[in-house]
């Protein structure tokens, strides 16, 4: 991440998806990428290069052995790169970065979070750009809903920022017209609750700590899943009531 900042800038690339859970809300989910949205700014042409760059810097200053890295997606908006290599005590590694320059947010959607590394790295304190709680929530919404995914962790993640007192409604209503926000509505549950205990153990729990894992029980699951649901539904249905009456 640090690698990332230095070549790019930490202003030109604003962190999301799971490493933004970590950084900025605390979850301890771990995570096998990072992705970020990139400024105007910050051109696919510099991306192209950079990335592999930057994550043979991070390489060396890993000690990570016999690293390579390479391209593997380019297109008109996105760019994603992967390293692979050998940990110290041989294991494989592999972990990619993805920028994308899809979405747009205003500056009001975006905050600076410190990132103190454990002492052992070596490395010093850094800053890094981040989307809001509320922007958080309303990506992970979008995501959640999506019939092009069907994860566990959007569970999880939901789960976590619901518990902070998010307040994604004023982006749902301005990003979503009201006909998408009601058909979006009605398949709430069927969309969360699809995702049951056992997608979770097989998908989710790996990437946790063994004892979250632990407490993630199947009427735990059901009752976090529930919860989600709950929060979703009342976020769209406000954002719904934010438009103007219909006339009868």
């Amino acid at each position: 991440m640090r690698a990332v900042g230095l070549q790019f800038g930490s202003g030109r690339m604003i962190l999301k998806g799971g490493m933004a859970m970590r950084v900025s809300v605390g979850s301890l989910r771990l995570t096998k990428d990072m992705v970020f949205d990139r400024a105007g700014s910050l051109s696919l042409s510099s991306l192209r290069p950079g990335l592999p760059k930057a994550l043979s810097i991070a390489a060396v200053n890993a000690g990570i052995r016999m690293p390579k890295t390479s391209v593997t997606k380019s297109t008109k908006t996105t760019v994603r790169a992967r390293l692979e290599g050998l940990a110290v005590d041989g294991a494989d590694l592999r972990f990619e970065i993805e920028v994308s320059g899809r979405e747009s947010f205003g500056d009001e959607c975006v905050k600076s979070e410190m990132v103190v590394p454990p002492s052992s790295y070596g490395i010093a304190p850094f800053s890094v750009m981040c989307y809001t709680h509320d922007a958080l929530a309303f990506q992970k919404i979008g995501a959640a809903m999506s019939n092009a995914r069907d994860v566990p962790r959007d569970i999880l993640d939901l789960h976590d920022l619901a518990k902070m007192a998010v307040n994604p409604v004023p982006l749902l209503s301005g990003r979503f017209s009201r006909q998408a926000l009601m058909s979006m509505q009605g398949e709430v549950l069927r969309k969360i609750g699809a995702i049951g205990h056992d997608r979770m153990r097989e998908e989710l729990a790996p990437y946790l700590p063994v004892t979250i894992r632990d407490e993630l029980t199947e009427s735990r699951w059901v009752e976090m899943t529930l919860y989600v649901a709950d929060c979703v539904e009342a976020w769209i249905a406000q954002a719904i009531e934010a438009y103007p009456k219909q006339p009868s």
